[in-house]
């Protein structure tokens, strides 16, 4: 996957989360229109585009069945640093099949992160 996009209802809360908490690059803003706006960031590890599109008219539809995995040295200082930086965690830090370990918190647009310890 190259790119992923977001419609989010406050491109600024947005920026910041995945910016300051997740460590995305920003790259960028744009104003397509008066009312619309498109943020670029960049996962630095993987590569991996982000684009957040907030439009002041456009109705935001849930995320529901959305969410984005990322991989952790470690699931307990994972869970340390999100909780640190006020981020939900939706389901504690659990083992599964093969002793990987995940865990799932929400962004601000209600988005699902799961964290994998391999």
């Amino acid at each position: 996957m190259k790119s992923v996009v977001i419609r989010t209802s406050d491109i600024q809360k947005s920026v910041a989360f995945y910016e300051n908490v997740l460590g995305f690059s920003f790259d960028g803003m744009i104003s397509a229109a008066p009312e619309k706006q498109i943020a670029f960031l960049t996962d630095k590890a993987s590569g991996t585009k982000l684009e957040l599109l907030h439009n002041d008219r456009a109705e935001h539809p849930p995320a529901a069945g959305v969410s984005f995995t990322f991989e952790v040295d470690q699931i307990a200082d994972a869970r340390e640093y999100l909780v640190s930086k006020n981020v939900r965690i939706l389901a504690e830090p659990k083992t599964i099949k093969d002793g990987k370990k995940i865990m799932t918190a929400v962004d601000p647009n209600g988005i699902e992160l799961d964290f994998i310890e391999e």
